[in-house]
């Protein structure tokens, strides 16, 4: 039953986004936004953790080589480190550096489990290259604004960003031609890549479920060619009987 679970082609999307969530809330912890004293944060971190836990350690069992498993699975194995018990059995934790640095190298274990997705994101459809652009045209525009009209540089981002986006709050206006000019670049730009940006990120998704019903039909074609193959010794046993 476990061994179903955890081979199923939704148990990984299903635990990158478990770990995703351990993120947010690690960096919440970390920036103070809630307290390691809350309740609601220890069941959330508790109950994260115990899945964590069950997902290394059924992975762990179910694995061809157990060895090989552990040496390509450090991070995974440091996510799940019960430091948090150990400072609290030990009466540690005021010793906020350690714990802040442990949660840190928890945050980056947990990392981990979903930068491969991110990774396969950005290389759809050549996404990683349009964000690149985008972030170019951002970026120096708002440099531009700074500097031709005394903008404060979070204003000019802000201004920037608002542009591309066609949103066009109107907040700040470009007040001479050559601004002007960049306003219709950045919007053109845009307008260019925020359908290849859809796009993109709909073929991720479309390509996924593709694989996973691709994994589906090959795990059962295996079970059939395993079951085909018993039958067929069970077949020549009997056949071996008779003669």
């Amino acid at each position: 039953m476990i061994k179903k679970i955890i081979q199923h082609p939704n148990y990984e999307t299903l635990m990158t986004g478990l770990a995703i969530v351990y993120v947010i809330l690690i960096i919440g912890e970390l920036l103070t936004f809630t307290s390691q004293s809350n309740l609601i944060y220890q069941m959330c971190n508790t109950g994260l953790w115990l899945i964590f836990v069950f997902d290394y350690c059924a992975n762990l069992y179910y694995a061809e080589d157990r060895k090989v498993y552990i040496k390509t699975h450090i991070l995974d194995l440091i996510a799940i480190l019960p430091f948090d018990q150990f400072l609290g059995f030990f009466r540690l934790g005021r010793i906020a550096r350690l714990f802040r640095l442990l949660r840190i190298a928890r945050l980056f274990a947990l990392s981990s489990r979903f930068w491969d997705t991110i990774r396969s994101l950005l290389n759809t459809n050549g996404l990683s290259k349009i964000l690149i652009l985008n972030l170019a045209a951002v970026v120096s525009s708002s440099i531009l604004l700074s500097i031709l009209e005394d903008k404060p540089i979070f204003d000019a981002l802000w201004w920037s960003i608002v542009t591309m986006t066609t949103v066009g709050y109107g907040d700040i206006v470009p007040q001479d031609w050559i601004t002007k000019i960049i306003a219709i670049v950045l919007m053109l730009v845009g307008i260019c890549t925020f359908g290849m940006v859809t796009s993109a990120i709909t073929r991720f998704f479309i390509d996924g479920e593709r694989e996973s019903k691709l994994d589906i039909i090959m795990k059962k074609l295996v079970d059939q060619s395993r079951m085909i193959e018993e039958l067929e010794a069970k077949i020549d046993n009997l056949t071996q009987e008779k003669k």
